[in-house]
């Protein structure tokens, strides 16, 4: 056999495995995204607030090895904890509450800004590249929530926790107030839901990741599986 004549036999099966991967690629799959994310008023050591569970599900189409059509939908879940850090120094609930977005419109809380979306994608080399339908800020959770102290000691805490609220730049207001020696905070809160830009992800059933912040603030974990 001639040079030329292996060079096209190896191109050709190149091809053909390329075939096979993209035909086994065919079907639906669901890349199921579940975390859980602190809302806090003041410092991860020092503050209180909620823990709030939530799932984002995206499932999709692959079709003769390209990828098809995507959907995503967003949701926070039961199962809501305080958090208090002192332990017991703060006794914190979610509240009814409304929050403007950035086009100045009213919204009640809970809220997920983005409760269903489309999804894009692209398969390239064995692996899977998800893109969200929506622009920057991307997808969230607001809430309201609020935090009772009768601690005399916890009353500096309030001027700190607008303080670090104010340097972190974060995305929260807060309405405090004071009767005798209980001290109450309200806060209205927005935290970010993934995917917040473009995935890259292996394409096999049974992928699995999982990724915790170092403050404990949010952990987040990603299940890819072939639906059946």
């Amino acid at each position: 056999m001639t040079p030329d004549m292996l060079r096209t036999a190896g191109l050709c099966l190149l091809l053909l495995a390329g075939q096979g991967w993209g035909a086994s690629a065919d079907g639906g799959w669901r890349l199921r995204i579940e975390g859980d994310q602190i809302f806090m008023f003041g410092e991860p050591g020092f503050g209180g607030g909620i823990r709030i569970p939530w799932e984002v599900v995206i499932e999709f189409e692959v079709g003769q090895g390209r990828f098809q059509i995507g959907s995503g939908s967003a949701r926070w879940l039961e199962g809501e904890e305080t958090v208090s850090r002192p332990a017991g120094w703060f006794s914190c609930r979610q509240v009814e509450g409304t929050y403007l977005d950035s086009g100045l419109s009213l919204h009640a809380t809970p809220r997920v800004r983005f409760a269903g979306f489309p999804v894009a994608g692209e398969l390239r080399d064995g692996r899977v590249l998800l893109q969200p339908g929506y622009e920057p800020p991307g997808n969230y959770l607001a809430v309201t929530y609020e935090c009772v102290t009768e601690n005399p000691v916890a009353d500096n805490w309030f001027a700190v926790a607008e303080r670090g609220k104010q340097i972190l730049g974060k995305r929260q207001d807060a309405e405090t107030n004071a009767e005798g020696d209980r001290r109450a905070a309200r806060v209205r809160e927005v935290a970010s839901l993934p995917p917040a830009a473009e995935l890259d992800l292996p394409l096999q059933d049974g992928w699995a990741f999982t990724r915790r912040t170092t403050d404990g603030i949010s952990s987040v974990s990603y299940e890819l599986s072939r639906l059946p």
